[in-house]
């Protein structure tokens, strides 16, 4: 139940004492109802006042931007020749102008196969001996414990056969006559195809069966052996492959029958690779065998290149023709004159805070600016951002004719920030010797009717491109002369205003006190009529039940008269009838 209200109210007496009383309070709550619309309009005016304070610090950053000595560092670079090379430039670069002279690229060194293979399947290592196991003695060790024979496949279709007992012996020095290497070599099959010989390592003694050509390679020298009863097992050598570049050396096992993709993934793996690639080609030469195996050291310069200290005898690896020592694979140039070479072609000491990219020989201009692009958008942001505060603290503190009344902030002194600002705008000061930019009018500044104000972006940008030094000048001041930049002047005086202590602030605390006072007085007020209501409601209940009383009473004495009335009524009538009755 609501403080002052009572359901049965004024049915004793009949009185519409709620009602009353309910009006009352109504014109009494009034007084809180004005207090909470002070709240409102209250907390309006601080939402308003954080609004302009978030507008101001948007204007305090873009003023702190032209404050900072990076801002006018910016560059830019031109090559008046992109196909000699290309260019990149740091912020802070001199501006300058050089001449680039490209004589040589930086090259990777490069090698390929001589001749091509019909297939990336195909050998690249073609087996033209066979090394059979070791025995301890040649001479008296037999290779056959009874009847066998050693079969010799030459050039895949020539065979040789040869047969053994166990009083055969690998070499017997030519003794009897009837040794395995005498065998080989004076059988009618052989007639200079293959050479039977030993050697010895390690304490054991090996045979090699090896074709006859002189330097003998490829298919058609082929060696193949089969044995059948003997001792002796054989197996084509290992050939080695080894390949340097720079200060690394690979050293590569390359197996019997090996094809030339096998041998590019065997030199692409290989945990000692020195920085090199290997992949089969077609260099459509020969339509027949137009696969070759290229090989190609992953950096360029002479520090990279590839030399070949063993070679594979079925491939034979030959350096590019544009390659050879007489060439350096170094990027050879000038500038300004003055002769470099470099391992690669992407250059970055030789002028300060520039890379250039060589692409191609020939003379190509590089050009380093500075960049007003980014000085201008900024200085174009200050203008967005001083207007932003002046239109919204302006369209808050006005007469608005419409609703007859002023804006939010007409009460606080915040509604002076335009003219404050427009004092800050025209600031002037002679940083600049030259004296051709003084303040924000010699960048195309205007004011407008409305307080706004406007930059002309063709008097800007010819100000940055025939003065940035004075630009840069007035922006940041002369702390030798102790001349404060025009951007350090804005920013400190919008710190000012936007700190704790400043102008906002004070408008901001002083609507919160009166919001905080405002929500105090209601409170109390509140509590002052719940008790005042309180009391009255009692005051009504007793009324109500006094005048319940007294019609109880009034109904009570009425019924008492009424009796009284027809009593007398009554004993009037029986005399009458009497007095009629004695008449007779």
């Amino acid at each position: 139940m609501a403080t002052g209200t009572i359901t049965t109210l004024g049915v004793g007496s009949g009185l519409q004492l709620q009602s009353i009383l309910d009006q009352l309070k109504a014109v009494d709550q009034q007084v809180i109802t004005n207090e909470q619309t002070q709240i409102t309009s209250a907390q309006s005016q601080l939402n308003e006042l954080t609004t302009v304070n978030n507008k101001l610090l948007t204007l305090k950053g873009a003023a702190l931007n032209l404050s900072l000595s990076s801002t006018f560092l910016g560059r830019t670079i031109t090559s008046s020749s992109p196909s000699v090379a290309t260019a990149t430039v740091s912020d802070g670069a001199t501006v300058q102008n050089s001449t680039l002279n490209v004589t040589n690229l930086a090259q990777q060194s490069s090698w390929m196969s001589a001749t091509g293979a019909a297939s990336s399947d195909s050998i690249v290592y073609v087996p033209t001996s066979q090394v059979s196991s070791g025995v301890a003695n040649p001479a008296t060790t037999p290779v056959a414990a009874g009847p066998g024979q050693l079969t010799i496949t030459f050039g895949g279709s020539s065979t040789i056969t040869v047969n053994v007992d166990s009083s055969t012996m690998m070499d017997d020095g030519g003794a009897s006559g009837l040794s395995l290497v005498s065998l080989i070599n004076n059988s009618p099959q052989n007639a200079g195809k293959v050479v039977a010989s030993t050697s010895s390592s390690g304490g054991q003694t090996y045979l090699q069966i090896a074709t006859a050509t002189p330097g003998g390679t490829g298919e058609a020298n082929r060696v193949a052996i089969t044995t059948n009863g003997t001792s002796l097992t054989f197996a084509p050598p290992a050939k080695t492959l080894t390949i340097q570049s720079g200060t690394g050396t690979t050293s590569l096992s390359v197996a019997a029958d090996t094809t030339l993709s096998q041998l590019a993934t065997q030199i692409n793996t290989a945990s000692s690779n020195p920085g090199i690639t290997a992949a089969i080609v077609n260099d459509g030469v020969d339509p027949n065998n137009p696969y070759k195996l290229a090989i190609t050291a992953n950096s360029t310069g002479e520090s990279h290149r590839i030399s070949f200290l063993s070679q594979l005898p079925d491939l034979t690896m030959t350096q590019q023709a544009s390659q050879t020592a007489a060439n350096s694979l170094n990027a050879q140039f000038t500038v300004n004159g003055v002769s470099y070479q470099r391992q690669g072609n992407t250059v970055n000491d030789v002028l300060s805070g520039v890379t250039f990219n060589l692409q191609g020989n020939g003379t190509t201009t590089l050009g380093v600016a500075s960049d007003n692009s980014g000085l201008g958008g900024m200085i174009t942001s200050l203008v967005t951002a001083y207007n932003d505060v002046v239109q919204e603290v302006s369209s808050k503190s006005g007469y608005d004719t419409t609703t007859s009344t002023f804006g939010v902030l007409a009460s606080t002194t915040s509604r002076d920030l335009p003219s404050e600002l427009e004092n800050l705008m025209t600031t002037t000061n002679g940083a600049d010797p030259t004296g051709a930019v003084k303040s924000m009018f010699d960048l195309g500044l205007t004011f407008n009717r409305d307080g706004s104000i406007t930059i002309d972006s063709n008097t800007l940008n010819a100000a940055l491109s025939a003065h940035p030094d004075a630009v840069q000048a007035f922006f940041l001041g002369d702390s030798t002369k102790g001349i404060t930049g025009f951007a350090d002047t804005v920013n400190n005086q919008l710190l000012t205003l936007t700190s704790d202590s400043g102008s906002v602030a004070g408008d901001k605390n002083a609507a919160q006190a009166r919001i905080d006072n405002l929500n105090q007085q209601i409170a109390d007020d509140t509590d002052r009529l719940n008790k005042k209501y309180d009391q009255m409601t009692q005051q009504f209940v007793a009324l109500d039940s006094y005048m319940n009383q007294m019609t109880s009473m009034s109904n009570f004495l009425t019924g008492q008269f009424n009796s009284l009335s027809n009593g007398w009524s009554g004993t009037g009538s029986s005399s009458s009838s009497s007095s009629s009755s004695s008449g007779f």
